[in-house]
C-alpha cells in the first residue's frame, strides 16, 4: 500500500512555499505600480510643461478696428535717427491683447439740466453761454476769474482761470498739500460732480512741482520750492500690468493745477477732464504685430513721437506694451507699443496687427 506522504495533491510545505511566493511577487508588483505611477505622473507633468496646448485663437469680435488717432505732427517734431540701447535687444511681450469697448456718449433730454448741475457743483451758478449745439461756457469771478467749458454729450470739460496773472497768489501764506493729499483733493473735486470713474478712484496719480517765473510755469525741485502743483490722473494699469498713456505721455486724462492760496475745491485753479467710461467686461482679443516690426516703424518715422523735436538721435532704452487713451472720443481702448528714451522721449506705435486695423 503506498505511503500517504507520496499521495497526489498539495501538502503543507507546498502551500507555504507558494504562499510566500505570491506575497513576494504581489509586494513587488505593488511597489512597481506605485513607482510607475509616480514616474508616469512626472512624465505627464513634464510633457505638459514643455508642450503646452496652444491657446485659442484671438476672438477679434469687434471686426476691423479704427486706426488710433494721434495728433498730427511735422517731420521737425521727430528725431533724425534712432538708436536702440535696450539690454538683450527687443523681446516679444505677447502675441495678443485685449481691446475694450468705450461707452459711447449720446445727447439726451436731461443733458442741459445735468450740465448745469455739474457746473453748480463747482460754483458756477449763472446761466451759461451756448458755444455750439453741445458746448456750454460758464463763468464766475470768485475766488478768481474762471471759465468752465463743458460738453453736454459726454460732460468732458476744461476749467481755466487767470491764476498766472495773480502774483498775490504767490504771496499766500498757505501750505501746498503733500502729494497724497493733493491727489485726493483732485479726486474729491471730480467726485463732487459724480464724474469720478472707478478706474480712477484708486489711481495713485502723479504730482509735479511747479514754480512761477516771469508769468510762466517751470519745474520746481521740491514741494518747498513750488508755487503750484500739477496732478495727473490716469486709469489704473490694465490687468494690473499695462499702463495707460495719453497723447501727452504722462499727462493724465484728468489734469489739474492746484494753489495754496485757497482751500478745498477753490484750490483747483485749472483742470482738463477728458475721461470716458471703459466697459471692462466687454472686450475682445486681437493679434499683435511683433515688437520688432513696431521698432521698424519707429525707425521709418511712422510712430507718434513725444519730446523728439530738435533731437539728432533718440536713444531708446525701454520697450513696453501699454494702452492709448485719447483726449478725443474713441470707440475702443487699444494697445500700443511704447518706446522710451532719454529726456522723456517716447514713441507710440499701434500694437494691433495691421490686418485688423482700418486702412482709412
Amino acid at each position: 500500500m503506498p505511503s500517504s506522504s507520496n499521495s497526489a495533491g498539495p501538502n503543507l510545505t507546498n502551500v507555504n512555499y507558494f504562499g510566500r511566493m505570491f506575497v513576494k511577487y504581489s509586494l513587488a508588483f505593488l511597489v512597481f505600480m506605485m513607482v510607475g505611477r509616480v514616474l508616469w505622473n512626472a512624465f505627464v507633468a513634464y510633457w505638459k510643461a514643455t508642450h503646452p496646448e496652444p491657446p485659442p485663437p484671438p476672438t477679434v469680435g469687434f471686426g476691423v478696428l479704427p486706426n488710433l488717432r494721434f495728433p498730427l505732427q511735422d517731420e521737425d517734431d521727430k528725431p533724425q535717427s534712432y538708436n536702440l540701447e535696450v539690454v538683450y535687444g527687443i523681446r516679444e511681450i505677447s502675441d495678443r491683447a485685449k481691446v475694450f469697448l468705450i461707452t459711447k456718449s449720446s445727447a439726451n433730454l436731461l443733458a442741459d439740466e445735468q450740465v448745469k448741475k455739474v457746473a453748480a457743483s463747482y460754483g458756477f451758478i449763472f446761466s451759461p453761454e451756448v458755444i455750439d449745439d453741445k458746448t456750454y461756457r460758464f463763468t464766475k469771478n470768485t475766488p478768481l476769474d474762471m471759465s468752465l467749458e463743458i460738453s453736454s454729450v459726454d460732460y468732458t470739460f476744461n476749467l481755466e482761470s487767470n491764476f498766472l496773472a495773480r502774483p498775490d497768489l504767490l504771496a499766500s501764506t498757505g501750505r501746498l498739500p503733500e502729494e497724497f493729499e493733493a491727489v485726493d483733493r483732485v479726486k474729491n473735486f471730480v467726485k463732487s460732480s459724480s464724474l469720478l470713474g472707478s478706474d480712477l478712484a484708486t489711481s495713485s496719480g502723479q504730482v509735479t512741482f511747479l514754480k512761477s517765473i516771469g508769468g510762466e510755469l517751470k519745474p520746481a525741485f521740491s514741494l518747498s520750492e513750488a508755487d503750484f502743483l500739477q496732478i495727473d490722473l490716469n486709469r489704473n494699469p490694465i490687468d494690473k500690468l499695462y499702463k495707460v498713456y495719453t497723447s501727452d505721455g504722462q499727462k493724465g486724462i484728468i489734469s489739474a493745477k492746484l494753489t495754496s492760496a485757497f482751500s478745498a475745491n477753490n484750490s483747483i485753479v485749472e483742470m482738463s477732464y477728458h475721461y470716458r467710461q471703459v466697459d471692462y467686461l466687454n472686450f475682445e482679443t486681437y493679434p499683435l504685430r511683433t515688437a520688432k516690426s513696431a521698432w521698424n516703424l519707429v525707425q521709418a518715422g511712422d510712430a507718434y513721437v513725444l519730446n523728439g523735436k530738435g533731437l539728432k538721435e533718440a536713444v531708446i532704452r525701454e520697450v513696453e506694451l501699454a494702452y492709448y487713451d485719447s483726449f478725443e472720443e474713441q470707440t475702443y481702448l487699444q494697445p500700443i507699443y511704447v518706446f522710451k528714451g532719454d529726456n522723456d522721449f517716447m514713441a507710440f506705435v499701434p500694437a494691433v496687427s495691421a490686418n485688423y486695423l482700418s486702412r482709412n
